[in-house]
């Protein structure tokens, strides 16, 4: 694949992210792990963008992305709108 296509595909689900977080009428809810649920929708919207920014930003283009994987997981009640920064800074 060409990178032209391969960002395309990472763009285009970038967006389809931000869709299903904007989606969320209850910020609250973005956060909420249901029993048997490793994670909550929040913790693997800030997954993503740290995985991206990681090996397609630092490993292929050199950006200098220091990832916090452990801050992945643990962050809590970041709004909604932070949220969908971080997956429009991801999308650049």
């Amino acid at each position: 694949m060409t990178n032209q296509i391969l960002c395309s595909i990472f763009k285009r689900d970038l967006e389809l992210l931000s869709t299903e977080i904007a989606m969320y009428q209850n910020e609250e809810k973005l956060w909420y792990v249901e029993k048997g649920i490793a994670n909550s929708s929040g913790n693997l919207c800030l997954h993503l963008v740290g995985n991206l920014n990681h090996f397609i930003g630092t490993v292929l283009g050199n950006t200098g992305y220091v990832r916090q994987r452990d801050l992945e997981f643990s962050s809590k009640n970041i709004p909604k709108f932070v949220l969908l920064e971080m997956v429009a800074a991801t999308a650049q």
